[in-house]
């Protein structure tokens, strides 16, 4: 992983397998603080990405239908996540937008909800 792929919020793992939020970003990219019972810092070296997977799709609130996940959030505005594919995608529409980025990390997905306007906080 590279300090650019990542934003605040974003949900990884560290070396101790453990699950932890980026909580700040140094400016020189070496090291990334991330929270996880108390603060601490670690390489850039020492995460990696947890992989997109149903069960975190399910546990928040995402329904299946076949391979797809769906996710309605209002009116007009949902989210689907699509195994189906050699590349796993996610489908974001909302009134005023609509993104297809490949996803294979859950990252990604948050990604692409903050940069559809879409606040959701994932469960792990």
């Amino acid at each position: 992983m590279k300090a650019n792929e990542l934003m605040i919020g974003d949900y990884v793992y560290n070396h101790r397998n453990w699950e932890c939020p980026i909580v700040e970003i140094h400016k020189n990219s070496a090291v990334v603080i991330a929270k996880h019972y108390g603060e601490e810092e670690f390489l850039l070296s020492d995460l990696r990405p947890i992989p997109l997977v149903p069960e975190i799709l399910e546990k928040n609130g995402f329904k299946k239908y076949n391979e797809l996940y769906r996710l309605d959030i209002a009116e007009g505005v949902f989210v689907n996540v699509d195994f189906k594919s050699k590349e796993p995608f996610v489908s974001v529409h909302n009134t005023c937008y609509r993104a297809t980025p490949i996803c294979w990390y859950l990252h990604q997905l948050q990604h692409a909800l903050k940069l559809c306007g879409i606040e959701k906080t994932i469960e792990l």
